[in-house]
């Protein structure tokens, strides 16, 4: 059995082939993500070239904010649990008791998401999502006290035909300060393996292992589950195996693009803005270097003039100098035109790369109506549809599992049947399938109404189910904000006892002969009262 180093080496050279690939994209993005070496590590003190141009690293920052925001809402509640309906009508549960459920769940998904807004897990998913656009690939790991980020430079994948993860090895550099006693203990009983047969006077070690330890963590996907263990110097550390289920599983593989056949992704720069990328990148530095030469003051003085070029090179600002003003002239480069076509191409490009990055592109005109501004929105979050397809089922699914998993272990949460109990997603590509539904139930509801006007509106369509439908596509939970059928009814009623008292009050004063019973009743009842002694 190969040992997590030798496995770690079997896989470098199809990690490096697309961690080149992917140091180019950072390149003309944000260049600190990859750095120039391949190998791990520690406090890298690499200095990158600085990109002529930053629509880049602003639309990938752009980018990541966006699915940020579409995966982790922060005042939105992004997933759900859902009933087995037919589990339920098996087990004899009634519809009280089902709501009894559905009370019990929803304060559970409550308590998750408190979890999950006390952790750091929206600032190392920020990370991983730059990562993905940039490198197409990211490693997490759940734990109790939140989430890691491991990146591409530091473990390497590989995956089963059908696009799982089957086997994946991490490499870390740790100071050896901060390493555990189990592997100083491994350490110290290989330093002596190395010193045996020696005196230990003659003998010193010196390099960088005394700094750093490399640790590898070897993971194994296996079945329905998941196994791991680090390893130093070829040897298991003690205590560091672990084993849970591949629903639950604490590590996550994540990649960008999936490619048949491939156990790395390939990233959305590389997929969908490297040609422009690099155009833009080439315009922006002729332009700028063109500007700069521009820039620069130059004098020609003719050689047989009167004019001295020491006489205006020594003249202070206002003096008088003898000479002849043909005999000086002002060096230009004469490219204005030349610029100008660049300048035309590289702000094509970059309205080019907005769209691609979801930046804030509006079309220069006079009358730029709202109603265009949203369809461009929307266009935009519907080209992102792919990925976050890819995203639901290998991030957001496996991370609310974990983290509901660790939340279980800790007795802060009750088990839940998996027949039973169900994640649902509500955010992310959920989203743009109800934003779909939202555009077409308001194109039908606004069609009709013209066609058939407020009145048949009105007559052939539920207001409810209606209500209940814009509500549903907006994402908007409707529990205690819509009324029910039965208290629509109720005030129904009640307005129709109002009606019909206020028709009889008005009937009964129409009739002259009961006022005049009225007033000659009023009349009594005033003589009747005793009068005020004196």
């Amino acid at each position: 059995m190969r040992t997590a180093e030798q496995r770690f080496r079997d896989g470098e050279n199809d990690r490096n082939w697309h961690l080149d690939r992917a140091r180019h994209s950072a390149r003309l993005t944000i260049p600190y993500l990859v750095p120039a070496s391949n190998d791990p590590k520690l406090n890298n003190k690499d200095t990158y070239p600085v990109p002529w141009n930053g629509i880049g690293a602003r639309g990938t920052l752009n980018l990541a904010s966006r699915m940020l925001l579409a995966l982790l809402p922060p005042t939105q509640q992004f997933f759900r649990f859902s009933l087995d309906d037919a589990q339920l009508a098996q087990n004899g549960v009634g519809p009280e008791e089902k709501t009894k459920y559905e009370e019990a769940l929803s304060k559970i998904e409550r308590m998750v998401l408190r979890e999950i807004e006390a952790s750091n897990d929206r600032v190392v998913l920020h990370e991983a999502l730059l990562h993905l656009i940039v490198t197409g690939n990211a490693l997490l790991y759940i734990g109790s006290d939140g989430l890691k980020l491991y990146h591409l430079n530091r473990f390497v994948c590989f995956r089963d035909p059908m696009g799982d993860p089957s086997e994946v090895v991490v490499c870390e550099q740790i100071p050896y300060g901060m390493l555990p006693e189990s592997i100083k203990k491994i350490l110290e009983e290989e330093k002596e393996e190395e010193l045996k047969g020696f005196y230990d006077n003659q003998v010193e070690i010196k390099g960088e292992e005394e700094d750093t330890c490399k640790v590898y963590t070897h993971i194994k996907w296996e079945g329905n589950s998941v196994r791991w263990n680090q390893q130093v110097k070829n040897k298991v550390v003690p205590g560091s195996e672990g084993k849970a289920p591949k629903d639950k599983s604490p590590w996550l593989a994540l990649r960008m693009t999936a490619v048949a056949g491939q156990s790395y992704g390939v990233g959305y720069i590389e997929q969908a803005a490297i040609a422009d990328l690099q155009t833009v990148e080439a315009l922006c530095q002729a332009i700028a270097e063109a500007a700069l030469a521009s820039s620069k003051c130059l004098f020609l003085v003719k050689p047989s003039g009167v004019t001295k070029a020491a006489d205006l090179a020594r003249a202070p600002n206002g003096s008088f100098v003898t000479g002849d003003p043909n005999d000086v002239l002002s060096l230009q480069m004469q490219k204005s035109q030349d610029l100008a076509v660049a300048m035309q191409g590289k702000e094509q490009i970059e309205r080019r790369l907005s769209q691609a990055f979801m930046l804030a592109d509006q079309r220069n005109a006079e009358r730029v109506t709202a109603e265009e501004v949203r369809l461009s929105t929307l266009q935009n979050e519907q080209a992102l549809g792919s990925i976050y397809s890819i995203l639901t089922t290998t991030f957001q699914v496996p991370y609310v599992a974990r983290k509901l998993d660790i939340l279980t272990r800790e007795n802060k949460v009750p088990d839940l049947p998996d027949d039973l109990v169900s994640v649902v997603m509500t955010v992310g590509l959920a989203a743009v399938g109800r934003g779909n539904d939202l555009e077409q139930l308001v194109r039908f509801t606004t069609t009709l109404g013209q066609t058939i006007g407020p009145e048949g509106l009105a007559q052939y369509l539920k207001p409810t189910e209606l209500i209940t439908r814009l509500a549903y596509s907006m994402g908007i939970d409707t529990l205690g904000l819509i009324k029910t059928a039965e208290e629509l009814q109720q005030e129904q009623q009640a307005q129709q006892e109002q009606a019909q008292q206020a028709a009889l009050l008005q009937s009964a004063m129409g009739d002259p002969k009961k006022l005049a019973d009225a007033a000659q009743t009023a009349q009594d009842i005033s003589n009747n009262q005793p009068q005020e002694q004196p």
